[in-house]
C-alpha cells in the first residue's frame, strides 16, 4: 500500500508537537508555562457571547444550516464596511470570501494563482505553515532574510534580486509572525513596485492588523499598482479572539475570487456558519472596537514584561522589542552555541525539564535557527517572569553540565 509523495513531502511539525506537549504536561498534573500557541490571552467579549448564544437558541437552524460557499452575505457586507472604517479600503462584499481560518485563505489563494513548479517568495523566517503549503503545492521557494539586526525588516538588496519574472507570488506578513515587526514603508513600496514590474501577485497576511501597540498597520492598497494584484489574507482568531472557531477571510480581484470560491466548494464547501454569525455580531456593532480598546493595553503590558524579563535573566540573548503582534523572537545562539544544542532540542528538553514550552525558531525557516518564538499575550506578567527565569536556570544547568564533562 502506497502513501502519496505529496503527503510524504510534509514532515511532522515540531510546532504542533510542542503545542500538544504543553497540553500533555498540563493533563499529567505538571505546572506548565505555555508560550506556544499564537492565540489571544483573553476570552471573547462577554456581551458578544451572550448575544450569540441568545440568538442561537431562537434561530438554531438558520444559524447552522448550509449557506453559499462565498460566505454569509451579512458578514461579507460587515467586513467591507470594517475595511473601509479601519483602512479606508473600498472592497465590495462580492470580492470577499469567508474561509476556515487564515491558513485556508492562504491555501486557496496559492492554489488559485500558482501551478506546480512556479516560484514563490517567502521572507525568512515566516509562519511555519507557509513553507509546508508551498511544498505541498509543488512550488519552488525563494527567500530573503529578515534579521534582528535590522529589526526584522527584509533585506532590500535581496528583494531586488529575488523578485523577477519567475516569481508568481510574493508572500508578506505584517504585523509579522514570528518576529512581530511591522513592515516599513520603503520595503512595502519596493515589494509593490517589483510585483507590479514583473506581474506577481502579493499575498498579504494581515491577521495581526489590530494587534498594534505603537504606530499602525500598513495598508498596502495605498501604493500605486497594489490593489490590482493584492490578495488580503485575514483571520478572526486574533481581533475577536475565536481561534478555535476557525474563521477568516480573503479579499481579492474578481478573477481570483471566482477561482477561490470554486476550489473552496470542492475542499470545504462552506466555513463554519455559527462562527460566521458570531463574527457578524462583532463587526456590525461597536463590540470589536471596544474589545480591542480593552485588550491591547493588557497585551502591551505583557510584551513589556516579557522583554524586560529576557533582558534581566538572559542578558546575552539578542531580543528586539516589537511594536505589534504577539511574539518575542529572541536569538539564543550566544547560549545554545556554548552547550552545542539546536533550538529544536532545547525546546523539547526545556519542556520536559522545567515545564516551560516555547517554539523553536527553526520551524519558521533557516533564518530562525537558534531563536525561539515566545508568545507573550497568553500569560499574566507573573507567569511570564517565572517562565523566563526557569528558562535561564535551565540554560545555566546545561552550561554547568557542559563544563563538568
Amino acid at each position: 500500500m502506497k502513501i502519496s509523495s505529496r503527503s510524504s513531502s510534509i514532515k511532522p511539525s515540531p510546532h504542533r508537537k510542542l503545542i500538544a506537549k504543553a497540553d500533555e504536561l498540563a493533563r499529567s498534573g505538571r505546572k506548565v508555562y505555555n508560550f506556544t500557541a499564537g492565540q489571544p490571552g483573553l476570552p471573547p467579549a462577554e456581551e458578544l457571547i451572550e448575544k450569540f448564544c441568545s440568538d442561537l437558541k431562537v434561530r438554531p437552524f438558520e444559524m447552522s444550516k448550509y449557506i453559499p460557499t462565498k460566505g454569509l452575505p451579512e458578514l461579507r457586507q460587515a467586513i467591507s464596511e470594517d475595511l473601509r472604517k479601519y483602512g479606508n479600503l473600498d472592497v465590495s462584499p462580492e470580492s470577499i470570501v469567508i474561509t476556515s481560518g487564515g491558513v485556508e485563505a492562504m491555501h486557496l489563494a496559492l492554489a488559485a494563482t500558482t501551478d506546480p513548479g512556479d516560484t514563490v517568495l517567502l521572507l525568512d523566517p515566516t509562519y511555519s505553515v507557509y513553507w509546508d503549503l508551498a511544498t505541498f503545492l509543488g512550488l519552488k521557494i525563494r527567500s530573503c532574510p529578515q534579521t534582528v539586526e535590522r529589526g526584522f525588516q527584509p533585506d532590500s538588496e535581496c528583494l531586488q534580486k529575488a523578485i523577477d519574472r519567475d516569481v508568481k507570488v510574493a508572500i508578506l506578513v505584517s504585523p509579522d509572525n514570528p518576529t512581530s515587526r511591522v513592515i516599513s514603508e520603503d520595503i512595502a513600496k519596493l515589494i509593490v513596485d517589483l510585483a507590479s514590474e514583473y506581474g506577481a501577485w502579493i499575498l498579504y497576511d494581515e491577521a495581526y492588523k489590530h494587534v498594534v501597540y505603537e504606530g499602525q498597520h500598513l495598508w498596502l492598497h495605498r501604493y500605486p499598482g497594489a490593489l490590482e494584484r493584492l490578495i488580503g489574507i485575514n483571520s478572526f482568531s486574533k481581533d475577536i479572539a475565536i481561534p478555535g472557531f476557525r474563521l477568516g477571510y480573503l479579499y481579492a480581484p474578481k478573477e481570483v475570487v471566482n477561482e477561490v470560491v470554486k476550489l473552496k466548494g470542492v475542499l470545504s464547501i462552506v466555513s463554519p456558519v455559527p462562527a460566521q454569525w458570531f463574527a457578524y455580531y462583532a463587526l456590525s456593532s461597536d463590540i470589536k472596537e471596544r474589545y480591542l480598546r480593552k485588550v491591547i493595553p493588557v497585551y502591551r503590558s505583557r510584551r513589556d514584561e516579557a522583554y524586560e524579563a529576557f533582558k534581566k535573566y538572559l542578558p546575552e540573548a539578542r531580543v528586539w522589542k516589537p511594536p505589534a503582534s504577539m511574539y518575542l523572537f529572541p536569538d539564543l545562539r550566544p547560549y545554545l552555541d556554548r552547550v552545542s544544542m539546536s533550538d529544536l532540542d532545547f525546546t523539547y528538553q526545556l519542556a520536559e525539564a522545567r515545564g516551560v514550552v516555547v517554539l523553536p525558531g527553526s520551524v519558521f525557516g533557516s533564518g530562525g535557527r537558534g531563536h525561539i518564538r515566545f508568545t507573550f499575550v497568553t500569560q499574566p506578567e507573573e507567569a511570564i517572569r517565572a517562565g523566563v527565569q526557569l528558562m535561564a536556570e535551565f540554560i545555566e544547568e546545561l552550561e554547568k553540565s557542559r563544563v563538568g564533562t
